[in-house]
């Protein structure tokens, strides 16, 4: 019979843990068979497993051997398809990760979904561009750090500006009190037609139907008033208004200017409109009273009138010698009232026969509306143009052609 303290005491399994590492702690609950389950992380409980579940879809392992891979035992192996790409829309907290190398094994009871983008995948999302937002951000700051326009110069800036805008009030509305109601309106009547009219030495006037001159908008007060005329001299007037105060017309005091010393009246240099007016002027204020058809005619055909080249319009500083004329007219036929005049146009040598005859036609009509205007009775008025088969003059030497553009007048009936 052997010795019974030769034999080893029976084994109690209890006690038997060899080479087992068991978690520190044990706040599974479960039984022994967890704690003999090495290298295998502690599984949750049944509760806490739901929680660690974050829309993630689950993965059909069918026909593979993915569901053998097991946390923590190498790298596990990816399922086929796009998987890994879907990986950019789980956000799993930081705390709810597995322990890493560095932590200690207690802690690896927490799931870690264990996904692994490709190398490619990674760089794609990982140097994505900056949002709107942050662009809009990173303007902002950039803009910041290099400074900009101080805030002081806007408020100056806007005082100015306000500043201005209420001196420019003040002026309107003080321009309209003191300046407002003390503009006038002047007339000036009896001034050579086609006269310039000057206020203070400044251009002025409106020329009305009847001849006469209003000055507009004068300014208040006591105003000079000139009357120019090449071929007349006139008086300068004094007018007053203002106020409320509205003065009578001003009646030109002018004379036609005289034959200056030394000129002759026998001939005409090309331009000389201005001295075949003066003496055409002098004619007629030299007619004896009563005066002859032949001698009224000879003196109306001393005037020139300058037509624009190629235009019929009568020039307005023409106008008063017309007019002057028309009064003559106007006694003759009033003395003789069945005397008819011709108007004749005539025109140079240049030019193509049919636009001269067209030329001398118009320009002949102008002016017999003019004396018509000026009270000639039209009917004792008839008009014709010649254009240039009438020379008076040598149309070769350019006084020639001056002399023959000229209005001829000449008696057709007594």
């Amino acid at each position: 019979m052997s010795d019974s303290s030769n034999n080893p005491p029976p084994d109690d399994w209890a006690k038997t843990r060899a080479n087992i590492k068991l978690p520190d702690s044990d706040d599974s609950g479960g039984g022994d068979w967890d704690k003999t389950n090495y290298n295998y992380p502690k599984q949750p409980a049944a509760d806490e497993w739901g929680k660690t579940v974050m829309n993630i879809k689950p993965i059909n392992t069918s026909g593979s051997d993915y569901g053998s891979a097991i946390y923590g035992s190498g790298t596990p192996k990816q399922p086929d398809g796009d998987w890994a790409a879907t990986r950019a829309n789980i956000n799993v907290p930081d705390t709810d990760f597995g322990a890493g190398p560095s932590e200690s094994a207690g802690a690896y009871g927490k799931t870690t979904p264990y996904f692994q983008l490709p190398e490619a995948e990674k760089a794609k999302y990982q140097n994505l561009p900056p949002t709107p937002t942050e662009q809009a951000a990173q303007e902002a700051q950039e803009k910041k750090e290099k400074g900009g326009i101080p805030g002081w110069v806007w408020v100056v800036a806007g005082g100015s500006v306000i500043f201005v805008f209420f001196v420019l009030v003040l002026a309107v509305v003080g321009f309209f009190f003191l300046w407002g109601g003390s503009t006038f309106e002047a007339t000036v009547k009896s001034a050579p037609p086609g006269s310039d009219v000057y206020v203070d030495d400044v251009q002025w006037g409106v020329t009305n139907e009847d001849g006469s001159i209003r000055l507009l908008n004068l300014r208040g007060g006591r105003r000079t008033v000139k009357i120019l005329h090449p071929n007349f001299t006139c008086e300068p007037r004094e007018v007053t208004g203002g106020n409320g105060v509205t003065p009578e017309p001003i009646i030109a005091r002018c004379q036609a200017a005289a034959v200056k010393q030394g000129e002759t009246c026998e001939t005409f240099q090309p331009g000389e409109f201005d001295k075949a007016e003066r003496c055409y002027n002098k004619a007629l204020d030299d007619l004896p009273d009563p005066f002859t058809d032949e001698a009224l005619v000879k003196a109306l055909n001393i005037l020139i009138i300058n037509f624009e080249s190629g235009k019929f319009d009568v020039p307005p500083v023409r106008l008063a010698a017309l007019q002057k004329g028309a009064a003559f007219i106007k006694k003759l036929q009033q003395r003789e009232p069945n005397i008819v005049l011709e108007v004749g146009g005539h025109t140079d040598s240049v030019g193509n026969v049919a636009s001269n005859q067209t030329l001398s036609d118009n320009r002949a009509k102008a002016v017999k509306d003019i004396l018509v205007k000026f009270g000639v009775n039209g009917g004792g008025l008839q008009t014709r143009g010649y254009g240039a088969t009438q020379p008076k003059y040598d149309n070769n030497t350019e006084q020639g052609k001056f002399l023959n553009r000229r209005i001829q007048y000449s008696i057709v009936k007594r």
